[in-house]
């Protein structure tokens, strides 16, 4: 008790040390006052966690109680607090943390969470705290609204240039994940075969662009200006911020394909929906609804979607093969690996993979 007492307290004067501009900055709005005086920031009285953030569930929100001895005050200031288990890995989201901030630092319409703070030393990220924001699912906003402005977000991080795409990293990933997965090899051979001509398509689009990595609903959040229209159907673009919280995964001139951020959003509603009806009509509609925000946004500078893939877009390779990799995932997860049995889990996912790959459900633009 003692140790966790003697640790919270050195975690106060870090923090009151490394952010004390931070928190001053705060109280200077709480009190609405811009005139440039100082008001000593003197301690940390109290640290309350909250709850967890992203899709991951690896930001820990923090309230932090702050002592204000010139106004004998205490106001509070929320924190999102974030661990690696490795530099290697909080250093490449501190510069993703950075790039993206950079470029929506004039956005109305898309915003991040700045970096406070990042130490190398103890792997520890700390972002500002979004308290006004509601995750994706929890946004009283109706899906098929939220789905557009998840769409008309991409842009913005993706860029409208056109850039051949690096098809080498694809071929990578189909073959550990299909080596991954407890399979027979006459499914690994028919999946392999199936995947190329999507892959053919890929090499002859111009659609490389900067990639977000991890672009999920729990990534997402919504601060509505005006909730009138909240559940009207009226999508009202200009009363909505859009917030990318945990950019862990950003890749910045790599060249991916744009449509590898689609497939990772909806990899998941895909296959919920194929477990459910055996199709993905339902997961089509929402992927059309997404699109008209991806092409609302790109619509500024003439250009749309279908506009990077001259043979046909590449949302199906994506879809399936993010399918996959889920199975992969939560199944070493859950302790499945060779030599045990197929999961019922993994049977589905190839089952929904290879109608994907065969019937191309998702070429919404054809």
């Amino acid at each position: 008790m003692a140790t966790d007492i003697l640790a919270e307290e050195q975690l106060k004067l870090e923090l009151l040390r490394v952010l004390s501009k931070y928190f001053l900055r705060q109280l200077e709005n709480l009190l609405r006052d811009k005139t440039g005086a100082f008001f000593p920031v003197d301690r940390l009285s109290n640290l309350e966690l909250g709850r967890r953030l992203g899709k991951r569930k690896e930001l820990q929100l923090m309230t932090v109680s702050v002592c204000d001895a010139l106004h004998n005050r205490e106001f509070k200031v929320d924190l999102a607090f974030k661990f690696h288990e490795n530099s290697d890995a909080a250093i490449e989201e501190a510069n993703g943390a950075a790039w993206l901030e950079d470029l929506l630092k004039t956005n109305n319409r898309l915003k991040t969470a700045q970096l406070l703070y990042f130490s190398k030393e103890h792997s520890l990220l700390i972002y500002e705290g979004l308290s006004n924001p509601t995750e994706f699912f929890e946004n009283e906003l109706d899906l098929p609204q939220k789905l557009f402005l998840a769409g008309s977000a991409l842009p913005y991080i993706h860029g409208l240039f056109e850039q051949k795409i690096v098809v080498d990293r694809y071929l990578h990933l189909i073959t550990e994940t299909l080596n991954g997965l407890n399979i027979s090899p006459n499914d690994r051979d028919e999946l392999n075969y199936l995947f190329k001509h999507p892959l053919k398509q890929m090499g002859l689009s111009l659609a490389g662009a900067h990639c977000f990595g991890d672009f999920h609903p729990g990534n997402l959040m919504f601060y509505e200006s005006d909730t009138s229209h909240a559940n009207t159907g009226d999508i009202r673009i200009d009363k909505t911020i859009i917030y990318l919280i945990d950019p862990a995964f950003i890749e910045r001139d790599s060249f991916v394909d744009r449509a590898e951020d689609v497939g990772t959003f909806f990899s998941k509603f895909a296959y919920n929906d194929f477990s459910l009806t055996q199709n993905f009509d339902k997961t089509v509609s929402d992927i059309e609804l997404f699109c008209k925000g991806y092409d609302y946004t790109c619509s500024y500078n003439g250009v749309y979607f279908p506009d990077y893939y001259p043979e046909g877009t590449t949302f199906d390779f994506h879809i399936a093969l993010g399918i996959l990799i889920d199975s992969l995932f939560k199944t070493r997860l859950a302790g499945y690996s060779p030599p045990d049995s197929v999961s019922p889990l993994v049977q589905t996912s190839i089952e929904a993979a290879k109608y994907i790959l065969e019937r191309r459900p998702f070429q919404i633009y054809s």
